[in-house]
């Protein structure tokens, strides 16, 4: 796993952990421990290879030379008409399935699979570091795959190299969707059984001028460097065995990043909405009336917003003045406590934007934003159990960096910081100082 994966999946896990470990849910919280717990599933779960091919073109090789050791039972993967999945076990295992059914086999039923239970795939657990990287999907041959589910993140077609590219090959890859070829590689096996060494090169050509735009790259193995990787405990030494290792390494490690790039655009958007549904309880007549005028205040001021360059500060620095205003209205000295502001900075979210409809934008959320945080001060008064609103502050806690508002605070400090150029870097003075500054200016 790549390092921001695995920081984004330990920070997610930490925040879950958090958040159930609060006395007392509300249906938002809940929702967005369940949302983090699936994050999480997603972020965990290696990258996919799905290992494809017509009888006998040695998939169950390549699958070896990716492992690197000779742990397969290949009497169960060479034999099998199911498809086969290989993961990261502590130990060996091999389970059967069937629709809902996952039952643990035993070595005496290696040669007897269960007559019970219709099989729909084998699941192998091996103790290889290399499965943390990856997850193998080793599938039937063509004629036993019918409408087979061929669904992963990298593709790897199997041919062999001295008749590679069959009319049927090309049928059968054709006729799946387009998508699949992104991360697919072209693997011509049995490299070993060409008389000359210089016909590697020349079917490597034929093979990149016909197929090469239904996949990402093309490599020539050998068969029996599998059974190499078992002698020298997984240091091959083929080269282009080398290569096909390496290539499926980084494009499992590009997939985990965008992995991690959306599953952090989800976390933000649901810390976020959850963030804005903290602590909805009804408030009695002074806190509405207090929210009631700050949401006026806010859309006169985005009503008035303009095009000038100079005019979303003003406008922002006037709605933090306003929100100071409302939170001491509700609290008397409550905008001076600092943990209404973390101040945690970002290098991704240095920029500013200064007119136009971004500029519109960004002023409508920081003011969405501004008003779940007072609304949430608010509530205080209206929960029945006080102790309650210390549940509520852990969470918000929790949510404030998840949602990335820490860092549009810090954004905020740097527009209100910035003379009149168009963009601006984030300013060091943690946004708390400026709504205190502005609490006692008013």
């Amino acid at each position: 796993m790549t390092g921001s994966a695995y920081d984004l999946l330990t920070a997610l896990r930490e925040a879950r952990r958090q958040l159930e470990s609060l006395h007392r849910y509300d249906r938002a919280l809940a929702a967005c421990a369940a949302g983090l717990a699936r994050m999480e599933a997603v972020l965990a779960r290696p990258p996919r290879v799905v290992i494809l091919g017509e009888v006998n073109s040695g998939k169950t090789s390549v699958a070896d030379l990716l492992l690197g050791v000779g742990l397969l039972p290949s009497s169960v993967v060479a034999n099998t008409r199911l498809p086969v999945l290989i993961r990261y076990a502590e130990t060996t295992t091999l389970h059967a399935i069937g629709g809902n059914t996952r039952l643990l086999l035993t070595n005496e039923d290696l040669d007897a699979l269960p007559a019970s239970v219709e099989l729909k795939a084998l699941e192998i657990g091996l103790p290889s570091e290399r499965l943390t990287e990856f997850e193998i999907l080793d599938t039937p041959a063509l004629s036993e795959a019918g409408g087979m589910n061929v669904d992963g993140d990298i593709r790897i077609w199997c041919t062999v190299a001295t008749r590679a590219w069959t009319e049927s090959e090309r049928a059968f890859w054709s006729a799946l969707p387009r998508r699949s070829w992104r991360n697919a590689l072209l693997v011509a096996t049995h490299k070993d059984a060409l008389e000359d060494p210089g016909d590697a090169l020349k079917i490597e050509w034929r093979l990149r001028a016909g197929a090469g735009d239904m996949f990402r790259d093309v490599i020539l193995v050998s068969a029996i460097d599998a059974g190499k990787s078992r002698r020298t405990n997984g240091r091959t030494s083929d080269a282009s065995a080398i290569s096909l290792l390496g290539q499926v390494r980084v494009w499992a490690a590009e997939i985990r990043d965008r992995r991690a790039r959306k599953v952090e655009r989800i976390v933000r958007r649901l810390a976020r909405l959850t963030f804005h549904q903290l602590a909805r309880a009804r408030l009695k007549s002074t806190e509405a009336s207090v929210l009631r005028d700050w949401e006026a205040d806010c859309a006169s001021l985005l009503g008035g917003l303009g095009s000038a360059p100079d005019d979303l500060g003003e406008v922002m620095h006037e709605m933090l003045r306003r929100f100071a205003r409302s939170l001491e209205l509700a609290h008397p000295g409550s905008i001076e406590r600092d943990d209404h502001w973390p101040a945690a900075a970002d290098d991704r979210y240095r920029r500013v934007p200064r007119q136009g409809m971004p500029a519109r934008r960004y002023a409508g959320l920081i003011a969405a934003d501004l008003t779940a945080l007072l609304r949430f001060e608010l509530a205080r008064s209206a929960l029945r159990d006080p102790s309650l609103f210390a549940d509520y502050a852990a969470a918000r806690a929790v949510l404030l960096p998840l949602a990335r508002l820490d860092v549009e605070f810090d954004r905020l400090e740097s527009l209100l910081a910035s003379g009149s150029k168009n963009e601006v870097a984030v300013a060091g003075a943690p946004p708390d100082q400026a709504l205190l500054a502005l609490s006692r200016t008013r």
